[in-house]
């Protein structure tokens, strides 16, 4: 059986896999449909649609990649929940770095899937 912190990395590889392409609808489906959204500088954003906003929104300000780097992923006391702290950098179309920052997710395991369910990331750079 694969690690809880491999599926997850697997989960994070279609996210990235989904930005790169500018695919935000298959962006947000990787989130449940009840979905917590927590950005830099914004209220909280509830459901896919506001992932699709949000994301869709960074690839049009220039970003045209995104790298996810774990560092830690744990399990919340059931099978079916998970946290994920990791880090970001957005990059840009001739590869240099638009931002960087960290962000922490809540997983949750519907069926035999994982879907991000609360994600909320800041940006490491200055205002």
């Amino acid at each position: 059986m694969a690690s809880l912190q491999s599926i997850i990395a697997a989960c994070n590889e279609k996210f990235m896999a989904a930005f790169n392409s500018g695919d935000m609808t298959a962006l947000s489906n990787l989130y449940t449909e009840d979905c917590k959204l927590m950005p830099t500088g914004s209220s909280t954003l509830t459901g896919r649609q506001g992932v699709e906003a949000v994301f869709g929104s960074v690839r049009t300000s220039g970003a045209a990649k995104v790298v996810l780097s774990i560092d830690e992923v744990g399990g919340l006391g059931e099978d079916n929940m998970a946290f994920e702290r990791s880090n970001y950098e957005f990059l840009k179309a001739d590869g240099s770095s638009m931002d960087k920052g960290k962000y922490v997710v809540i997983w949750k395991k519907i069926d035999s899937s994982w879907f991000l369910y609360t994600d909320i990331f800041n940006t490491n750079n200055s205002a």
